[in-house]
């Protein structure tokens, strides 16, 4: 019991660290532009480059915690995360800040591609619903205080002491994880494919910029072009080597775990890009400040972080694939809803939306990735865990991706300004629709695992 506790503890400090500073740089990158005279270029490197490394690193990561130890790589983890965050505190120029950023998403991945995977272990079957729903509700904690945290922090003391901020939740993480007395190693002596990682992390990076690239298609086109070929060289690399990054029949004979991870990839790919448009609606439309449109976008995590230990339960006593598509459904509901805001719509029908929508995410996240880690052997655990981080970050990028056509389309090069409303306003609706279609596409994917189940 009492390795439970700190394993759990351990994983729900880290799942809110690392949405949390993510969530907390991203409001400081105004004041980084001044004070670094960064270009615009340069500031969405500082913002892009955390979560390219997070995503290119989470498999082959989740590869070498199997080899060399979960929970040690869980400590090392937590560890550098805390340690170059620190570091990018002290940052001198922008280049500094990118690297120092990668790094930071290097230990992020050491932790996602773990903590959900060593808690699986130690819960048994009957109560995993409830202990992801502490997980889920974790993350969407950080990504609520973050903002409002991080602006306050910034306001106050600089941009610098953002990154202070991992210091008491980091330790707590960190002791606690050495807490944790249990090692597991499933794959102990058998060796590491550097050379799929490296076409792994290939794939992984032209196919983020690739897709946030769209909107000016001969950047865009020849980078997704670029991921294709090393999507096959992967595969074939995968399929002729003795010990590979990634066991393919876990995608092609195991039919849960592929129609979850395609959900997981649908929902946010339909979702992430709500509080993008949302925060340039109430700021450029409506007029409010950076401070009140936080605190009207703040309604949707705050629902999620409520509801996602109670749907977590749920998924404990009832079917936790059909609540993850109840719960995708609640999403398209939102999203089409979202497509009739315009110009005059008021506060308070946004605000239900929003707590619609993170109903809708509190239903699906915690009983879809009960379903996940149910579906595998515990010795997939890293990997699963690790399959699923990166979907949702091919999700989050293809969501921005999606934004960005249209945007490019309607808006072509123009700024979202008070003379290009109407423009917006009718892009706005076209990606809330395409979006909304991604979720009722996903309510089926979705629903594929309930009769398999």
């Amino acid at each position: 019991m009492r390795n439970q506790t700190a394993a759990l503890a351990a994983a729900s400090v880290a799942s809110f660290l690392v949405p949390f500073m993510m969530s907390a740089v991203a409001i400081t990158l105004p004041v980084m532009q001044v004070e670094l005279g960064a270009s615009a270029v340069e500031l969405s490197w500082v913002a892009g480059s955390y979560i390219l490394a997070l995503a290119a690193i989470l498999l082959p990561i989740g590869r070498l915690a199997d080899i060399l130890g979960r929970r040690r790589t869980f400590v090392w983890g937590t560890g550098a995360f805390v340690v170059f965050s620190l570091c990018a505190s002290l940052a001198w120029s922008v280049v500094s800040l990118v690297v120092l950023r990668v790094v930071q998403g290097v230990g992020a991945a050491m932790i996602l591609a773990t903590g959900v995977a060593i808690v699986t272990e130690l819960y048994p079957r009957e109560e995993r619903g409830r202990v992801m729903g502490i997980l889920v509700a974790c993350v969407y904690l950080g990504l609520s205080v973050g903002p409002l945290v991080g602006g306050m922090m910034t306001s106050l003391f600089g941009w610098r002491s953002v990154f202070f901020l991992c210091l008491p939740p980091g330790l707590l993480a960190w002791i606690m994880a050495r807490g944790i007395k249990d090692e597991w190693r499933p794959a102990r002596g058998q060796g590491f494919d550097l050379i799929g990682s490296l076409l792994y992390a290939a794939f992984v990076v032209c196919c983020v910029n690739g897709l946030t690239g769209l909107a000016r298609p001969e950047r865009g086109l020849p980078l997704l072009g670029g991921a294709l070929v090393m999507g096959v060289l992967f595969v074939l690399r995968s399929r002729g080597t003795q010990y590979p990054l990634i066991d393919l029949t876990l995608f092609t004979a195991n039919r849960v775990f592929l129609l979850s991870s395609l959900a997981t990839l649908i929902n946010y790919a339909g979702t992430f890009a709500v509080g993008f448009l949302l925060s340039l609606y109430l700021q450029v439309v409506k007029g409010f400040s950076p401070m009140h449109a936080g605190f009207i976008l703040i309604v949707q995590p705050v629902v999620q972080s409520l509801l996602s230990p109670v749907a977590g339960i749920l998924s404990d006593r009832f079917n936790a694939a059909w609540l993850a598509s109840l719960g995708m459904a609640f999403c398209a509901l939102g999203l089409w809803a979202m497509c009739g805001v315009g110009a005059q719509t008021g506060l308070w029908e946004i605000g239900a939306i929003l707590a619609l929508l993170g109903l809708g995410f509190a239903l699906f996240a915690s009983p879809n990735m009960s379903v996940v880690m149910g579906s595998v052997e515990p010795k997939d655990y890293s990997i699963a865990s690790s399959l699923v981080a990166t979907m949702r970050t091919f999700g989050m990028t293809l969501s921005m991706g999606i934004s960005a056509v249209v945007f490019g389309f309607l808006l072509q090069d123009r700024q979202i300004a008070p003379d290009t409303i109407p423009e917006f306003l009718a892009s706005m609706k076209i990606i809330f629709a395409v979006c909304a279609g991604l979720c009722v596409a996903g309510v089926f994917c979705s629903l594929g695992r309930v009769a398999k189940r």
